[in-house]
């Protein structure tokens, strides 16, 4: 079990009235699993899966990160939990306007302590995502989908037990959001990576073997697909 969330439940205090952002959420998810989790805006998505990272706190509730309770950790110890078992996608892509492309690659290694390598290992990424070439470039240089296929790189580069991936083809064409799509499904394959994806897009969701969709904060449906796009 990689991943498991016990009875979270995440409330903020408001002028009149207290909001229930997420209601009772209880889940697990087991290593190599692909899972996205879907619903409208509003409904959850992105602050369950900042909880899951540790980069959020529940109100109450437990959720335990590769055997470990990230939902009870100091700031420094969840930190050092992620840059261990955890990589990172995002719609706007964050990477690091003044590093290059290799550079960003390497910043994950290098927080691991493994300088030794980096520049070799974040060389190979970015030419399995199609940057060869592309190396000494800065992120304006790049292209959105271009600046994605880095952030691919980066994520994978600490070899990570899971990676969550928040609307990674949100701010990209439809032909460009396919090729990120089907290099981070083809690198999560070969990486026996956990991928957790939140997004809009159904045909992406539909490539993951399980489906949770909230709604107003709760579960309303948690789908296992029989036939996941990768085998």
């Amino acid at each position: 079990m990689i991943l498991e969330a016990k009875e979270i439940f995440k409330t903020y205090k408001g002028v009149n009235k207290e909001l229930t952002v997420l209601d009772n959420i209880n889940f697990q998810i087991e290593q190599a699993e692909t899972l996205a989790i879907v619903g409208p805006s509003g409904s959850g998505k992105t602050t369950l899966l900042g909880l899951c990272a540790g980069l959020d706190n529940p109100t109450s509730g437990l959720i335990q990160l590769a055997g470990e309770p990230i939902s009870q950790m100091t700031e420094n110890e969840k930190a050092d939990l992620r840059n261990r078992k955890v990589g990172f996608i995002f719609q706007n892509f964050q990477l690091l306007p003044t590093l290059t492309a290799l550079e960003n690659v390497m910043i994950p290694l290098e927080l691991q302590g493994r300088a030794k390598g980096a520049k070799a290992k974040a060389t190979e990424l970015l030419e399995r995502v199609g940057l060869a070439g592309r190396h000494h470039h800065y992120p304006s240089q790049l292209s959105g989908g271009e600046q994605q296929r880095v952030s691919l790189a980066r994520a994978f580069s600490n070899d990570p037990a899971i990676l969550f991936a928040d609307e990674p083809t949100g701010n990209l064409d439809e032909e460009t959001g396919l090729i990120v799509e089907n290099l981070l499904f083809e690198l999560n394959q070969e990486m026996k990576t956990t991928l957790v994806i939140v997004t809009h897009d159904l045909e992406l969701a539909n490539k993951t073997n399980r489906i949770i969709k909230l709604k107003g904060g709760k579960i309303i449906h948690d789908q296992f697909i029989k036939t996941a796009a990768i085998k």
